[in-house]
């Protein structure tokens, strides 16, 4: 049976993380990286590095992305994959696995787009993973403009991304939470991501992600597992006036470290250095406090053994 997703949070003990694995293409911020492996077809378009696209043109967290060719639109007529490998030792199945990234699609929507498969056979055979029926995820999609979204239906009959966001294209956190399989596994689970362009596609930007993060837990209560910015969240964004800055610390005391960043990851000044109490916090910035030469800067938080950067939208 399976046990609702909402229900575990009164079944399971406190959080113990077992493996936590990074790769944000820029250094990981000191955590183990997690393996990505980029096929070598000679028209495989998958690249790692700063963007120069007509749309991508920043990294979700300064600088490096992996994105379908760092300059070039794509072209029709391609299929480009990459691959991430998620290892399951030491304990051979997942008590609970998380991954986590942000991705930007630009593309035809109607000959083109992205979908991710999923292989427990070390790559035999695959499954897209909204289509799971081993273990079906707990899948969260959220767009930075237009809150929680739905996957595509492809042109090729796939799940997945596609087309542009109203602005031109979106930052959207997807999370993929996999509870309880109790599966025997192979010594890495792979996750594979496919781009595809058809013969009649217009080319466009194409499929640019960023800030993998991969977790296993013997156990963690749902309450606790949120999205990543649910402990670190900012508002609003766009910034018109002020920015709103919330955070929660779950330690007696909790070294708290903010940062805030220009649109090449340099630092400006840091916003707080401190260690606080246990419970929810706060803190708001003056629009004329953010750059003035640019309509992007980032705020770099480090709470505890957790970090992350939020990409900061600066109104004209």
């Amino acid at each position: 049976m399976r046990i609702p997703l909402y229900l575990l949070g009164s079944l399971l003990p406190a959080a113990v993380p077992a493996q936590i694995l990074m790769n944000n293409f820029d250094g990981n911020n000191g955590w183990e990286e997690l393996p990505i492996v980029i096929a070598t077809a000679a028209n495989n378009l998958w690249q790692v590095g700063d963007p120069d696209k007509t749309v991508f043109t920043d990294a979700y967290s300064p600088v490096n992305v992996i994105v379908t060719d760092t300059a070039a639109p794509c072209p029709p007529g391609n299929q480009s994959r990459f691959t991430v490998l998620l290892p399951s030792d030491p304990w051979g199945w997942w008590p609970e696995f998380f991954l986590h990234f942000r991705q930007q699609v630009h593309t035809d929507e109607q000959h083109s787009g992205g979908y991710i498969e999923i292989s427990y056979d070390t790559g035999q055979t695959w499954m897209n993973v909204f289509d799971d029926w081993m273990n079906p995820p707990n899948i969260e999609l959220i767009d930075e403009v237009l809150g929680v979204i739905a996957p595509d239906t492809l042109s090729n009959g796939q799940l997945g991304f596609t087309g542009e966001g109203p602005a031109g294209a979106n930052w959207i956190w997807s999370s993929f939470c996999w509870v309880q399989t109790g599966i025997p596994l192979p010594d890495t689970l792979r996750l594979r991501f496919t781009f595809y362009t058809d013969s009649a596609a217009t080319p466009g930007d194409g499929w640019m992600l960023d800030d993998f993060e991969y977790m296993v837990y013997m156990a963690h209560p749902i309450s606790e597992f949120m999205r990543k910015d649910h402990y670190f969240e900012t508002a609003p964004n766009p910034v018109t006036d002020r920015l709103f800055v919330s955070y929660d610390t779950d330690a007696p005391t909790t070294p708290v470290r903010i940062e805030l960043r220009d649109a090449q990851a340099r630092l400006m000044r840091v916003l707080l250095d401190d260690e606080l109490h246990a419970g929810r916090h706060s803190l708001m910035i003056d629009r004329d406090e953010l750059p003035a030469q640019t309509q992007v800067c980032y705020l770099h938080a480090t709470i505890g053994d957790r970090s992350c950067t939020e990409r900061i939208l600066i109104a004209p």
